[in-house]
């Protein structure tokens, strides 16, 4: 008997907060700080199958699924997730963004390759331009 009244009061209970919740909040995604694409992706999103971004213009990749940077550092490769102090600065907004399809964590295993099919030239204004157009993809 007792058990029978419990449920019934969770039942009712729940019931009656579906009821009084907004109806402005049901099925609204609350998003999460720090979670998301950032603030430099282009508003129409990235193919599914584009893992990384590569950054010509400075070298550097970011891993969308993990949402981390990896960039060269005296030499060593390192993973971060924010830009090195040395960029911070940097509107990747404007940057030349090259989306890769490779499904490695290591995209910068192919960075000498990167860096050739994708090199960057510069205008007479300062402004990096990419020699080849469009988006490409990786190996």
């Amino acid at each position: 008997m007792l058990k029978t009244r419990t449920t019934l009061l969770v039942l009712t209970a729940t019931l009656v907060m579906c009821f009084l919740l907004p109806s402005e909040l049901a099925g609204q995604v609350i998003k999460v700080k720090g979670q998301g694409p950032p603030p430099w992706a282009p508003a129409h999103g990235y193919r599914a199958k584009t893992r990384h971004i590569y950054f010509p213009d400075l070298n550097i990749y970011f891993n969308l699924r993990k949402g981390v940077y990896i960039y060269l550092s005296a030499g060593i490769w390192k993973v971060s997730a924010g830009l090195p102090k040395s960029m911070k600065g940097t509107n990747l907004k404007t940057s030349v963004q090259i989306e890769l399809d490779l499904d490695i964590d290591n995209p910068h295993k192919f960075n000498a390759d990167h860096k050739t099919k994708y090199k960057v030239k510069i205008k007479t204004t300062g402004q990096p331009v990419k020699s080849s157009p469009g988006h490409g993809k990786g190996k």
